[in-house]
């Protein structure tokens, strides 16, 4: 049977790289419907820039815990994150900027908190994190009768991510990362059984197609009673 330690890895080594990997391709396939299709239907920018905060925060607690693999995983998910906001706002969409400060305000006051009085209470905010994404995205969601903007791989590599992240954190014993998978999976199943709903707005005018072809057929059906 393979082991990684014939390549001189260990296993946080692997589950850090797989980390990586999944937080460079998470924020991808959203970009990448946006640049072809344009259209932001069901998206949530706010969610977006609270991301770009969290994989910040994530950076810099990776950094200041020596955690390499954290630090990398972090810092892989910007570069697409903000290209998204960025093209989301060139083609209209509206950042509203208070939600993002909020959660901002929030890591940095526990941040000087954690320094002052030597609690940990960063590694639940931090761990909590990807609820600033997940919330903002699942009620725009599941409040859009259009979701046709989403990237539903985006969320089912979320969900392989949370796997990942929590083994990660069990075998390196960051408390963070436990908290993460445990959100992350959640999250990403709430906005994937949106996604699986469909458009709402096919739906109901097929439903009224549906009904329009009934009455019709009832109407023809009286006149026919009627002739005869």
């Amino acid at each position: 049977m393979f082991s990684p330690h014939v390549l001189g890895l260990s296993t946080v080594d692997v589950l850090g790289f797989v980390s990586v990997v999944l937080a460079t391709w998470f924020a991808l396939p959203q970009l990448l419907k946006l640049r072809r299709d344009g259209s932001t239907a069901g998206l949530s920018l706010g969610s977006l820039a609270n991301s770009a905060i969290s994989l910040t925060g994530w950076t810099v607690y990776g950094i200041g815990h020596d955690k390499v693999w954290v630090v990398l995983a972090s810092a892989a998910g910007i570069p697409a994150t903000v290209a998204t906001i960025v093209i989301a706002v060139r083609a209209g969409h509206r950042l509203a900027p208070r939600m993002p400060m909020v959660w901002a305000t929030i890591l940095v006051f526990t941040a000087i908190v954690d320094h002052l009085y030597g609690t940990q209470l960063i590694d639940v905010v931090l761990g909590c994190s990807i609820l600033w994404l997940v919330a903002p995205s699942a009620v725009t969601a599941w409040r859009s009768a259009d979701v046709s903007g989403l990237a539903a791989q985006t969320w089912l590599v979320l969900a392989a991510d949370g796997v990942v992240f929590g083994l990660y954190g069990i075998v390196a014993d960051v408390f963070a990362d436990r908290v993460y998978s445990v959100t992350s999976l959640v999250g990403a199943f709430v906005v994937l059984a949106r996604i699986a709903l469909g458009d709402r707005t096919q739906q109901q005018s097929r439903s009224a197609r549906r009904r329009g072809r009934g009455v019709r057929g009832t109407e023809e059906a009286a006149h026919a009673l009627a002739d005869g």
